[in-house]
């Protein structure tokens, strides 16, 4: 049904990650799919965070990142291949290029529920459902921070 389905995923929510993968895994039907695992860090978005880091700090901390990443999701489906991808920049941002420069087919991703802030502000949920150039399934979490 679905062979390139990307997967944002917020590593300070790394319990999400199974339960992504399985929506995922669902929407493979059994068939051979990718599952584009990604990662958007946001700290650097205006090096306000982390002024004084150098770009090897940097690199360190995207090498960190695809560490953690590599190992969320060991037990998958035969049929299911895990690709890696981490940026910078906003994450819905991210998501939406990253979902085109893929091509992929769904984009499978956590939102937590609605509140009052979401009226104001919104959510990256929300601007991906939007503007994505795929189906997208939005898992809802009590906990998740999308």
């Amino acid at each position: 049904m679905y062979s390139d389905i990307l997967i944002p995923l917020d590593l300070s929510h790394k319990e999400q990650a199974e339960e992504l993968a399985a929506v995922a895994g669902k929407l493979a039907a059994g068939e051979q799919a990718r599952l584009h695992l990604l990662y958007v860090d946001q700290s650097f978005i205006h090096r306000a965070s982390y002024p004084q880091l150098d770009e090897s700090e940097l690199t360190g901390h995207k090498s960190d990142a695809q560490q953690q990443m590599k190992y969320l999701l060991t037990d998958l489906a035969k049929n299911l291949e895990l690709v890696i991808h981490c940026r910078n920049g906003t994450a819905h941002d991210q998501i939406l290029e990253s979902a085109a420069e893929l091509d992929v087919d769904a984009i499978v991703m956590m939102a937590r529920k609605p509140g009052i802030s979401s009226y104001f502000i919104g959510s990256n949920a929300e601007r991906v459902v939007r503007h994505a150039p795929c189906s997208v399934f939005v898992i809802r979490s009590e906990n998740s921070n999308s």
